[in-house]
């Protein structure tokens, strides 16, 4: 039978490529760590890797092994977890609008009821990216996450508004520099498919990393974007910004993200008691 050892030393191996110092990752001698490796390659009747000079390569077959064996950790973790009071820590990864903006406010709310060991702010591709790696409880994500092994629940919505300085005012949207975020991005994916295609003629003149970053180019007269209402709420109120075209504003569902592999900890439920879907309108 495979043991969790085995697995532990399989995964600490593909992250630094010799048993010599996999050993020292998860605290074995270097002898238990090649016996725990050779094991698990007889069990399985399969080499993982291949030895190229002193260096071990993860195969075909360790790569199919690697999504699963990820998965038996962490759920064994989880296991470990379930009958604590809290269920863990959580470790939330949220698309940048999200994570600066709206998570915030709603784990105030919360206050020590809702412990987060880490929140990893990021676009949504590479938020996708770490829950396939395991290395995130849930995502919270504002655009589309297409791959097999991830489940997809809508969350949320939120509203997209074109924004610009007051002296943009009365301009035509195809006559403006158009300031976007990096390819990526859900709050990218969204416009063009929205609203770009709808518009002629758009010059984008600037690329930037971050909602922030477009908010403040925007405040400073350098362009026009379409950002969530979260972002430039203030900036509205303040009359620092004007929406342009209100009938072009945009409805997006925003999303939590799940493993398929790995079923919701006591914290990912109480994440979720706190943080509730919304029902769409």
């Amino acid at each position: 039978m495979l043991s969790l050892r085995q697995l532990e030393v399989f995964l600490a191996v593909i992250e630094t490529g010799s048993t010599t110092r996999a050993a020292t990752a998860v605290a074995l001698s270097q002898s238990a760590a090649s016996n725990a490796l050779s094991e698990l390659e007889s069990r399985l009747g399969e080499k993982l890797f291949d030895r190229v000079g002193k260096r071990l390569v993860l195969n075909a077959n360790g790569r199919a092994l690697q999504p699963r064996a990820r998965a038996l950790l962490m759920q064994a973790a989880d296991a470990e977890n379930l009958f604590h009071s809290d269920g863990g820590q959580l470790k939330v990864g949220a698309s940048t609008t999200i994570g600066n903006y709206l998570l915030p406010h709603l784990l105030g709310q919360a206050g020590t009821d809702l412990p987060c060991e880490r929140i990893e702010i990021a676009n949504t591709d590479e938020i996708a990216e770490q829950m396939l790696r395991f290395e995130l409880d849930l995502g919270l994500i504002e655009g589309s996450a297409l791959h097999p092994d991830l489940v997809m629940t809508p969350w949320r919505q939120d509203e997209m508004v074109i924004v610009a300085a007051p002296v943009f005012a009365g301009y035509s949207l195809d006559d403006l520099p158009w300031i976007m975020r990096e390819s990526g991005s859900g709050t990218r994916r969204v416009v063009e498919q929205e609203l770009l295609g709808t518009l002629e003629g758009i010059r984008p003149v600037l690329e930037l990393g971050s909602s922030e970053a477009i908010h403040n180019a925007v405040r400073a007269g350098l362009g026009v974007s379409c950002l969530s209402r979260h972002v430039v709420r203030q900036s509205l109120r303040s009359g620092e910004l004007l929406v342009l075209a209100p009938e072009r504003s945009i409805r997006r569902q925003l999303y939590l993200l799940r493993h398929r592999q790995r079923p919701d900890t006591a914290a990912v439920a109480r994440f979720l008691a706190y943080c509730p879907a919304e029902s769409r309108t």
